[in-house]
């Protein structure tokens, strides 16, 4: 196995030339157990520009030998998975692969990795960073359909909603890797000693209301000898509090494409100044300016100074890491909704709509979604399985260890809202939703609407 993992302090945005497909030497010994079945090791036809490989095309091998370039931005235990991953296709298929783990800067090194001709085989497609019109414009993802029905591969054990994640003008791009959310993780004994009952598990719990979540941030807070969370500031979980109170972020057309803001409707403001109330009138919640200085939210919640995080199920490998035992999890509170919204989605595996090697790109793309691999992943403790048969299982669930409500994580999936779609949205968040939100909501400078308002004039041009 060909393994190369992105350090830390990697400055620039362009591929390593390292990273250009070559021959290398035989690889390493290992197997990751999501093993390929005959059909996957065969065949067909070559890829259309429209999408996938001809249906009528007669059977052809993989060429042994071959070598794919498989690059994912994630570090940690991944690298050391894919690597296993790879291990075990090239000694079922033949063709080997050269990984490439912890990419940084990995969305500008993609786009460069493309534009340079040297892209990837098979990545790690993150729709929130490179939306999925523009990855279509450019190439980045190759039409599924074809392969998918000349193999008869089986779509129905992940859930619809994560596989409609990557369909774009009736063609799927992509297959699901995960199906995240968000939630809330909380201190048991914490909540025991002040007399707080244990939050909510159950999504259609309409007594679970964002006033009783601000009701217990300031119960947590009183006295100042602890913060009660973090006020989180990520797109995907701000937009959680805009839409379990039945806001939105933008507007869709019929393709369900943004066309403007929606952030300065009652709704949505509303929900952004709870969440700036709760740092400067509440006083429940530190400033930003002073969360570095805090230390890690894990490490605060072991000691008592913390009482919840906003998060995602992948956090729980991260609690359990920092050996925090005494906690659980909760469902997202609702506002004016009528039901719950969280953000969310995951990300998915992409083959490059350039790649010279579609056939085996296809093979080695089931092979990292068969429900083996998805198990792997499970087993690192860094996922929210697509597949509904593993995000319900033991191995995923694991009543063994915190946290003892886990089957929040896949009953919350039913309520994940979509990342707004526009090919500009990267560019509109960095310039100006990022700016407005960091120097006038949490800063404290500006209320919630008057920010609403600029994002709104300043931002819906870039959805013309």
């Amino acid at each position: 196995m060909v393994w190369k993992m992105y350090q830390t302090t990697t400055p620039t945005a362009r591929p390593r030339p390292a990273l250009k497909r070559t021959r290398r030497r035989a690889l390493a010994a290992g197997s990751a157990g999501a093993l390929l079945g005959a059909a996957a090791l065969a065949a067909c036809g070559a890829p259309g520009a429209g999408g996938g490989a001809g249906a009528g095309a007669g059977p052809a091998r993989l060429k042994a030998g071959a070598t794919l370039v498989y690059w994912n931005d994630q570090a940690g235990a991944y690298p050391d998975l894919m690597q296993r991953w790879g291990t075990a296709f090239a000694e079922k298929s033949g063709v080997k692969v050269e990984v490439t783990g912890g990419v940084q800067d990995y969305a500008n090194k993609l786009t460069a990795a493309f534009a340079g001709g040297a892209a990837p085989d098979v990545y790690r497609y993150l729709q929130e960073s490179i939306p999925l019109p523009a990855a279509v414009d450019r190439q980045m993802l190759l039409g599924l359909d074809a392969l998918l029905k000349r193999d008869r591969y089986d779509l129905s054990e992940f859930r619809k909603d994560s596989v409609e994640l990557y369909r774009w003008k009736g063609a799927l791009r992509g297959l699901p890797r995960d199906y995240g959310l968000q939630l809330v993780y909380y201190n048991t004994d914490l909540f025991q000693r002040l007399g707080i009952p244990p939050l909510p598990t159950d999504w259609n719990d309409k007594t679970w209301t964002l006033q009783k979540f601000v009701d217990v941030c300031v119960q947590v807070a009183r006295g100042g000898e602890r913060y009660a969370l973090f006020v989180p500031r990520g797109r995907r979980l701000w937009a959680s509090f805009v839409y379990t109170n039945g806001g939105n972020v933008v507007k869709l057309g019929p393709e369900g494409v943004a066309t403007e803001f929606a952030l300065a409707e009652k709704p949505a403001a509303d929900a952004l100044q709870l969440m700036q109330d709760l740092i400067y009138k509440h006083r429940a919640a530190p400033e930003p300016a002073e969360e570095a200085g805090l230390g890690n939210q894990q490490q605060l919640m072991q000691s008592g100074k913390l009482a919840m995080q906003i998060t995602n199920p992948g956090t729980r490998g991260e609690f359990l890491r920092a050996g925090v035992s005494a906690f659980d999890v909760g469902v997202f509170p609702i506002g004016a909704g009528q039901r719950r919204g969280v953000g969310g989605g995951g990300t998915g595996w992409g083959i490059a709509g350039i790649t010279k090697l579609p056939e085996e790109a296809w093979a080695f793309l089931q092979h990292i979604t068969s429900k083996q691999a998805q198990l792997d992943e499970v087993a690192i403790g860094q996922t929210t399985p697509s597949r509904t048969s593993v995000v319900t299982s033991q191995e995923f669930l694991d009543p063994s260890r915190p946290p003892k409500s886990a089957r929040v994580f896949a009953d919350g999936q039913e309520y994940v809202v979509r990342d707004p779609v526009a090919a500009r949205w990267p560019d509109v968040e960095r310039d100006v939703v990022t700016p407005l939100m960091n120097d006038g909501l949490w800063s404290g400078k500006a209320p919630a609407a008057q920010v609403a308002k600029e994002i709104k004039e300043k931002g819906d041009s870039y959805f013309k």
